[in-house]
């Protein structure tokens, strides 16, 4: 055997020189659907529950190690199934989304279209026209009525100044009015008339809404004194409470989506208005302003709202978050490869957000990909996984389904038994770096035989391998040789028995001490001392 030898060990690099795949040729056998660890060779029916027996994928079609590592297995399901499953398809596609950022907001009043009413003379209110808070205001409409010794003082200047017919003393009058808060509109009636009023209307300026009223009707009013509040709600602010450490994502160009609980299934987009500098030293987050119109007045200040920021945003590969499934393993889509047949394949995902995700590995757009009823197929594929992996630990050594490349690498820890029994016969030291390909023996084949009669060998042999590495004395290593030796005999001597045979190689055990070791053929030289060896057949 070319890759048996002493004194040294074949790098697995060598191993990609065998690619023949050769798989053992089993009859077809059969098992029930409910109880799948009856097995049978013959089609019939279950002995404990009489369902009719189904035919079981034999281990001679078993995927590859290679394929067993990766992916799942394929299932074939009739049309009509598929049909009746729901099944859906759809594929991956560039889609522009980012990370969202999620804060919690208020509605508040925009300060921008407040606006307050406050007297700038002295007076008695004689007339109150707006009387509750949350009246609705127009331009032009009338406040109050205001009695001031100072307002009917300058009308009478006014008034005599334009008797008198002097152009400057009459600007000058009508500025003084402005200046004390008169309307225009008045003093072109006062003009016209010519008549002095005792109490003096005053109008509002813009639309809105009345949200403060700070006096009563015969109230006395001082210059200066805020008699009430106009808020314009065609537009609110929201204040939005973001986290100090997303503070440095969020920009002025930044796309916002807000969701309010009083308007359940609507998204309103928005934009930044404003980022403040500070951040709440209390709860440490940093404010942030949006802008919303709200000319149906559905917005109400102080109402909570859910804040969306999406940021990074740009376009990628992604499919539907429903899509995906979680595994042991991961997250893995179903694969629609056409004719009836599906496989579960694992995919490396990115960000997800707004009802995608990103794939980075495992599919592309060209894949059709099951969107809705994968649950249903996923099912069945670990079923029949299940039934492989069953199959597979019923198999003696001798019927495992082993390539040329994978005799190869196992051949690997007979080689590193043979190496270790030749260090302690011709007393030199062993390298650790000689014993590693062995040892990684174990991790290449468990994917596909792990779950096998091979399984426990492999994992018992890297184990001694590993033990052969550390040891520092003799006594250790020729313990490492036995340990090693006791876990590849079942395979040695039932295995693949001829194989072994036909290379020369033979398996010895210490009269005394019971020790076993492996060597070429020849005569047997005892490791362990001066005992004779014992062939095991």
């Amino acid at each position: 055997m070319s890759s048996i030898r002493t004194k040294a060990i074949y790098p697995l690099l060598l191993l990609i020189l065998f690619s023949h795949y050769s798989w053992a040729e089993e009859a077809t056998q059969y098992t029930c659907p409910m109880h799948p660890h009856y097995i049978a060779t013959d089609m019939g029916s279950c002995p404990i529950c009489g369902m009719d027996l189904v035919a079981l994928e034999t281990a001679g079609s078993m995927p590859s190690a290679e394929t067993e590592a990766g992916e799942r297995v394929v299932v074939t399901i009739a049309p009509e199934t598929i049909q009746n499953m729901g099944v859906r398809y759809g594929r991956a596609e560039m889609t522009a989304f980012g990370s969202r950022v999620r804060a919690y907001g208020v509605v508040a009043e925009s300060e921008r279209l407040r606006s307050e009413v406050s007297s700038r003379v002295a007076g008695w209110l004689e007339r109150l026209s707006v009387t509750a808070v949350g009246d609705p205001i127009k331009k032009g409409d009338l406040l109050y009525q205001l009695f001031s010794p100072d307002l009917v003082a300058a009308q009478r200047d006014y008034v005599s100044a334009l008797q008198g017919g002097n152009q400057q003393r009459i600007r000058s009058a009508a500025v003084r009015l402005e200046a004390l808060g008169v309307s225009k509109g008045f003093i072109k009636s006062l003009r016209k008339q010519g008549k002095v009023v005792d109490r003096v209307p005053f109008y509002a300026v813009t639309d809105g809404t009345l949200s403060e009223l700070r006096v009563r009707e015969g109230a006395y009013v001082r210059p200066g004194e805020t008699l009430a509040v106009i808020q314009d709600y065609s537009t609110v602010w929201i204040n939005a409470a973001v986290a100090e450490k997303d503070l440095s994502e969020v920009s002025m160009e930044t796309p916002v989506q807000v969701i309010l609980p009083n308007l359940p299934g609507q998204v309103i987009e928005s934009q930044i208005d404003y980022i403040h500098p500070t951040v709440d030293p209390d709860s440490r987050t940093g404010r942030v302003r949006l802008a919303l119109s709200n000319q149906a007045g559905r917005l109400r200040p102080g109402a909570y709202a859910d804040v969306l920021f999406e940021i990074d945003l740009a376009r990628r590969l992604a499919v539907e978050e429903s899509a995906l499934l979680i595994g042991e393993t991961g997250p893995y889509l179903v694969v629609a490869l056409g004719d009836g047949r599906f496989q579960p394949r694992s995919v490396r995902t990115g960000r997800s957000s707004g009802g995608f995700t990103e794939i980075l590995e495992g599919v592309d757009s060209e894949d059709l990909i099951v969107v809705s009823g994968q649950f249903l197929i996923d099912s069945e594929s670990a079923l029949r996984e299940s039934f492989q992996k069953l199959q597979r630990i019923k198999l003696g050594l001798d019927q495992l389904p082993l390539s040329q490349q994978q005799l190869a690498m196992l051949d690997h820890m007979i080689d590193a038994a043979l190496y270790i029994h030749e260090a302690l016969v011709d007393g030199y030291d062993i390298s650790p770096d000689q014993l590693q390909p062995a040892r990684e023996i174990r991790d290449l084949l468990w994917p596909g035989f792990g779950a096998t009669r091979l399984g426990p060998i492999m994992q018992g042999a890297a184990e001694a391998i590993e033990l052969a590495q550390q040891a520092r004395t003799e006594s250790a290593l020729q313990q490492a040789l036995h340990q090693l030796v006791s876990e590849l005999q079942p395979w040695v001597l039932n295995g693949r028995r001829d194989h072994y045979q036909q290379q020369g190689v033979r398996l010895y055990q210490d009269q005394q001490a019971q020790q076993l070791w492996l060597q070429l053929a020849g005569e047997p030289v005892n490791p362990y001392g001066a005992a004779d060896g014992e062939l095991v057949e």
